[in-house]
């Protein structure tokens, strides 16, 4: 389905992050707390702790000596 153009536009940004529990919303720059590990990247609401998202890290391909 196609969005409506006419309609009105919000003021917020793409890259605006909302939490699921206790609704607070922020760009991931300004208040989110980002977890690095080795296991990956988790981000955290500042607000209720909650974990609005976990991406594992992708294992790079192991180079393969020449014959």
């Amino acid at each position: 389905m196609n969005a409506d153009a006419s309609g009105p536009r919000s003021s917020r940004g793409k890259s605006v992050l909302f939490c699921a529990e206790c609704h607070f919303e922020s760009a991931l720059t300004d208040g989110w707390l980002v977890v690095s590990d080795s296991d990956g990247r988790t981000i955290v609401c500042p607000e209720c702790g909650h974990v609005a998202d976990h991406r594992s890290e992708r294992s790079a391909p192991t180079p393969q000596p020449a014959d």
